[in-house]
């Protein structure tokens, strides 16, 4: 009985204060109408921190870069996003000291250097809509974020969520699966949910 209930308390310390399921994520993190001259990131697991960041007009155009030329279908598209979402993290991360790779550790909760899947995401989110705004994408439209695992399984996982607008399937760009700076898995909602 006490190691069950040993278990259930270290799984809602790690719901609590990792990577977990809270409807009001964007609410609450993300700022809205985010644009390349201003906006937050957050860091140091569930975005206990926050920077300011104002991004050069050369360094958007870097990023509007990436897209160039637009892309012919949807797949495509998504390979644009992910080396978008990719280059800035290498802009954002040397201001904010998150540009090393994180461990993925739930003990690191309070680390101004590290990102959990909470900061990972709402950072996503933010991209993409920075995207969006500047008419970048032609194939997708920006979801809210998607959320995975359990109290039984310990698995918490949240990530920034594209919607293709031809048919409505659901794409989540997932940074905390990659190296800092390299592009991020993009799967289909259904697969990055699992079985």
């Amino acid at each position: 009985m006490r190691r069950g209930l040993n278990i259930l308390l270290v799984g809602w310390f790690l719901m609590l204060g990792g990577c977990a399921s809270q409807s009001d994520l964007l609410t609450r993190f993300a700022k809205p109408d985010p644009v390349p001259s201003s906006f937050f990131v957050c860091y140091g697991y569930g975005c206990k921190f926050s920077s300011h960041i104002s991004l050069t007009q050369e360094e958007w155009l870097d990023v509007r870069a990436v897209f160039d030329p637009q892309a012919e279908n949807a797949p495509a598209e998504r390979g644009q996003v992910a080396a978008a979402v990719a280059l800035l993290e290498r802009l954002v991360g040397p201001r904010t000291g998150t540009w090393v790779h994180q461990r993925h550790s739930r003990w690191n909760y309070g680390d101004p250097t590290q990102l959990d899947c909470i900061d990972n995401s709402i950072n996503t989110w933010t991209y993409l809509t920075m995207f969006a705004h500047d008419d970048l994408l032609h194939y997708h439209k920006v979801a809210g974020l998607a959320h995975r695992g359990t109290l039984f399984t310990l698995d918490f996982s949240n990530a920034a969520v594209l919607e293709q607008t031809d048919d409505g399937e659901q794409f989540t760009v997932d940074p905390w699966l990659a190296e800092t700076g390299v592009p991020p898995p993009v799967y289909p909602l259904d697969m990055w949910l699992g079985p």
